[in-house]
């Protein structure tokens, strides 16, 4: 830990931020590679040139080379707010006490957006929405996701979101001005969890984060294939044996959009496997990887997360064994009821007796490790 102490000394302000901002990048891989671009994109509009993976129930495929495609924004823009829309409102501070990273529970949780944005898709749908809570003196970990097809979903202050929720984002940034500090309203308000920062990424930058890390490793505990997702415009099929495969950009991505092989709930679950797999490919290969992952920060990745406390976020982030995360997706039937169509409300209290039981126990006003003490 000297050494990253020492490295940690030598970083500008700016670089600080980003560096976290670097080592949460692998939290947010997959959530930046959501539903809205699987089987609704023509081929010819989202080609990808398929790695040949282990021997499985797809097989070595010949490599074919890509059609030219537009170049993505890294990050998508922020809306244009209403006119008449006044700025939401400022976070109350937490009470004298309590550490302001970990609020009034003790512990950090923080929200998880990303964006389905294109040129040929202006916005930002948040298809993928996923709340990650850790507790630094111990290192438990859970996580859950919220699928886009939930209706009904609590705004903040009162009444409900009748549409999507993978639009809601989007809703609040054109009628509060922040639509990051909306969303973790209403996500505290839906579940009754104290939600302390948010982080929002576009999925531009996923096959750069993937790259830079080396690829990562994934374990199925059965194989998986999807006949009708379209690798490239003459290719169409893709699927991973049982066991690990390692993961090149183009695999990755593909991994974390992948539905059809089952449906849109499992492959939230592989989003969170992806996660894990990239957080500890990071965490694996050290301080060295910061300033690749640096670079891609700075134009992939918003956040709320506080420059002073940068140096033990480092710490959390860099120590905390994700793959002991307990996870969930709150699906139906067990989390949530049909709504008709495709879409289906959650049942709430499921949701929060699930939160009760699997996030990192409430410390009231804990503090963190050898944190100084606070003055009232």
């Amino acid at each position: 830990m000297s050494n990253i102490v020492a490295i940690w000394a030598g970083m500008a302000a700016r670089t600080r931020i980003l560096a976290i901002s670097g080592l949460l990048i692998p939290l947010v891989l997959i959530v930046a590679v959501t539903a809205s671009v699987l089987g609704s994109v023509p081929p010819s509009a989202d080609p990808v040139r398929r790695v040949p993976v282990a021997s499985g129930p797809v097989g070595v495929v010949p490599t074919v080379t890509p059609a030219p495609r537009a170049t993505l924004a890294p990050l998508p823009p922020v809306a244009t707010p209403d006119p008449s829309a006044p700025p939401v409102p400022t976070p109350t501070p937490p009470p004298p006490g309590a550490d302001p990273l970990l609020g009034t529970d003790g512990r950090l949780t923080v929200l998880l957006l990303g964006s389905d944005y294109r040129p040929a898709h202006p916005g930002n749908r948040t298809d993928a929405i996923m709340v990650v809570s850790v507790d630094p003196t111990t290192g438990k970990t859970a996580a859950f996701s919220v699928p886009r097809d939930t209706v009904g979903f609590p705004l903040p202050g009162k009444g409900t979101y009748g549409a999507k929720v993978n639009g809601l984002y989007q809703y609040l940034e054109s009628r509060t001005r922040d639509g990051g500090q909306a969303m973790k309203s209403a996500v505290s308000r839906a579940f009754d969890l104290e939600v302390d920062r948010y982080v929002f990424i576009g999925f531009a930058g996923v096959k750069q984060l993937v790259r830079a890390v080396g690829g990562v490793d994934v374990t199925l505990e059965k194989a998986y294939h999807d006949p009708y997702y379209w690798v490239n415009p003459g290719l169409r099929g893709w699927g991973l044996p049982r066991g690990t495969s390692h993961l090149g950009p183009d695999d990755a991505l593909i991994f974390a959009r992948s539905r059809k092989g089952d449906n849109d709930f499992e492959r939230a679950r592989r989003q969170q496997l992806l996660v894990m797999a990239a957080f500890d490919k990071v965490r694996a290969r050290g301080i060295g990887s910061i300033g690749r992952l640096l670079r891609i920060a700075r134009t992939t990745v918003r956040t709320d997360l506080p420059l002073d406390r940068a140096k033990d976020l480092y710490k959390l982030f860099s120590t905390t064994d994700i793959s002991k995360a307990r996870r969930s997706v709150f699906g139906p039937r067990s989390y949530a009821t049909d709504a008709g169509g495709s879409s289906f409300t959650l049942r709430l209290d499921v949701c929060r007796e699930w939160i009760a039981k699997n996030f990192p126990a409430v410390r009231p006003m804990g503090q963190w490790p050898d944190a100084p003490a606070v003055e009232g």
